[in-house]
Order: structure tokens, then C-alpha cells, then sequence
């Protein structure tokens, strides 16, 4: 609310001089003084006109804020008829105050029925049409806010799509299954077979979870297994992957293929190295435990899973974390559960 232009500084400070001029020019025409705008337009009255135009609004605007934070009714038009009522009556009320102590300590006189009728007119005119610029202005910020929520929405839908189809896909893995199944035609046809399986089954998993929130970790166990047979038989790979989870619980639907595929892609590429990934178990988390032969370009760190971290704070105060302890790196991954 307080974004509203009737809450500026600039625009209370300039508004009251604007409706006060406005209010003094009305004021000679109705009392057929026009000639005096030659003779003396800065007179005093004009000066009184804006002094009051400034209270008449700070007033407007100080019953909006109180408004604001009174319990509403059902009906908004019902409300809105309430605060205007109210809002001009109290207007009402200040104005012939002050143009009573006017007429009677400056000007020296009695004001008459007349003119205290007509400032009243002028001045709840002018607290309606601030009421209105403010329930208009408000309205029309109500309805952009909204669009622009759905923007939003429809540009964080887009961006998961993307990263969804990115994590479904995952086209280094695939063309790199196909680079090692071409080889694999040419050298042994039979085992041709047994990696199309590997691969199939994974992203069969993938794919068809795609629209799964959680998962259970032996499931997911199960097709990490097959993801590191597949790895296993793509060159220079040498993998490893001890399980001693020994509870059931859920996770992010391929989230441990994702780290465990990050983990050997920032991992030195040698036949000679074997990446051994230890699961290990505690209360409220399970970890990935392994030594480190990080390429010299490329590492495993948090911001390379912030992806997944930013699905598990939906379900989780807890990140996915990753730690270095006497060259060996440990990721830290929440477990998850369903309350009943």
C-alpha cells in the first residue's frame, strides 16, 4: 500500500497547492470576484485555501490508513460506501471548524450559512475525489501486481520445465552411451544388449517420474545401480558404489543419479582410478562419502547442485551440503518424509 502515489512525499506536498489554487479560483467565481485575480491574486484567502486543501487530504489520508487496518465486510461496496461516508462527515466537520475560527480571530467576523456551505461543498468534493484516486489507484495496482504474479508463475513453470527436460535428458550421458555403444558394436555385439538395457532403464526411470515429487530411496538405489553398471562400461570408467542405508525414506526423484553423475564428471577421467562412493546413514540426513581426484578445471561444490537444493527447500529446511575432510568429500543430503 504504501507504493501507492497518494503516499509520496511529492505528491503531498504538491497536491494541497494545486487543489488550494483550484479551491480559490471556484471561490471568486461563485462570489463573482473574478476581478480581483488582476488586483491581488497571492491574497490571503488564496494561502487559506491551500492550508486547508493540506489538511483536508492529510486528514483523507490519514482515515485510509486507518481503514486499511479495520476489519473489512463481505462486501467491498458496502465498505467502500462506509469509509466515504465517514471520511466526509469528519471532512465536513474539520472544515467548518476552521472556517468558524477563521471567519471569527483573522477576518474578524461571524461566518455566514453561506460560506460555510460552500467551503464544506468544495472541500468533500475534493476528499471524494482523493478517496477515489486512491481506491482506483489501488485497484489498478491490485490488478498489475496479479499480472504480474502470473508472469511469474509462467516464467518459474518454464524455467522447471527446462531444467526438468535438462535433468531428463541429460544429453552428455546420452551421447556419450552412444559414442561407447558404437564402439561396443564393432568390439562385442553381444554385450550390446546388456548397455541398451542399462540405459534404457534409466531413463525409463527418469522419464516416467518426471511428474513424481518423491521417491523412495530404495527405488531410487536401484536405477543408481544401474546407472553405475552403465558407467562401468563406458571407457576409463571405474565405479563403485557401496549402499549401508538400511531405512526407507523419500528423495527428489533423481537426485542421486544427478550427484553421482556430477561426482564422476568433475572426477580425473583413468582406468586406473576408481571412484568409490560409500552411502552412509545418520538421524535426519544420509551422506556421499568419497575420495577426491577433482579435475583441475571443475569441482564438486554446492553451487554445482543448487538446482536440486532449490526442490529439497520446498520439502526441507535443510540443503544439500558438500564438506572436504582429510581428501575425502562428503555430500550431505536431507532425508524426507511425509507427515501423516
Amino acid at each position: 500500500m504504501r507504493k501507492l502515489f497518494i503516499h509520496q512525499p511529492f505528491f503531498r506536498i504538491l497536491s494541497p497547492i494545486f487543489s488550494g489554487v483550484i479551491v480559490y479560483l471556484l471561490l471568486l467565481l461563485l462570489n463573482n470576484n473574478v476581478e480581483q485575480l488582476h488586483e491581488q491574486f497571492l491574497g490571503e484567502e488564496l494561502y487559506v485555501c491551500i492550508v486547508l486543501s493540506y489538511i483536508v487530504q492529510e486528514l483523507s489520508r490519514a482515515l485510509l490508513l486507518i481503514f486499511e487496518k479495520l476489519p473489512k465486510r463481505k462486501s467491498s461496496f458496502l465498505n467502500l460506501l462506509l469509509q466515504v461516508i465517514i471520511s466526509l462527515g469528519i471532512s465536513v466537520l474539520v472544515v467548518t471548524l476552521l472556517i468558524i475560527l477563521y471567519y471569527k480571530y483573522i477576518v474578524g467576523y461571524s461566518a455566514s450559512n453561506e460560506d460555510i456551505i460552500t467551503f464544506d461543498s468544495i472541500f468533500s468534493v475534493i476528499t471524494l475525489i482523493y478517496i477515489l484516486l486512491f481506491v482506483s489507484h489501488r485497484y489498478l495496482y491490485k490488478i498489475n501486481s496479479e499480472k504480474l504474479e502470473h508472469e511469474e508463475l509462467i516464467k518459474q513453470n518454464i524455467e522447471d520445465e527446462f531444467h526438468q527436460f535438462k535433468r531428463g535428458v541429460n544429453p552428455h550421458l546420452l551421447f556419450e552411451s552412444f559414442e561407447a555403444l558404437i564402439i561396443l558394436m564393432n568390439q562385442n555385439l553381444e554385450k550390446t544388449d546388456e548397455f541398451i538395457d542399462h540405459l534404457s532403464t534409466i531413463y525409463r526411470y527418469i522419464l516416467s517420474n518426471k511428474d513424481k515429487q518423491l521417491v523412495s530411496v530404495k527405488e531410487e538405489l536401484e536405477n543408481l545401480h544401474e546407472l553405475e553398471n552403465l558407467f562401468n562400461k563406458l571407457p576409463y570408467r571405474n565405479i563403485k558404489i557401496e549402499n549401508h542405508l538400511t531405512s526407507d525414506f523419500l528423495v527428489v526423484p533423481g537426485s542421486l543419479l544427478f550427484i553421482v553423475e556430477m561426482i564422476v564428471r568433475n572426477t580425473i577421467i583413468s582406468s586406473s582410478i576408481q571412484i568409490r562412493i560409500e552411502i552412509e546413514e545418520q538421524d535426519e540426513q544420509f551422506e556421499l562419502r568419497y575420495e577426491t581426484h577433482d579435475k583441475i578445471n571443475s569441482t564438486v561444490n554446492s553451487s554445482e547442485i543448487k538446482e536440486i537444493n532449490r526442490i529439497y527447500s520446498i520439502y526441507s529446511e535443510k540443503n544439500i551440503e558438500t564438506t572436504l575432510l582429510n581428501n575425502q568429500r562428503i555430500v550431505f543430503i536431507p532425508k524426507l518424509t511425509i507427515k501423516k
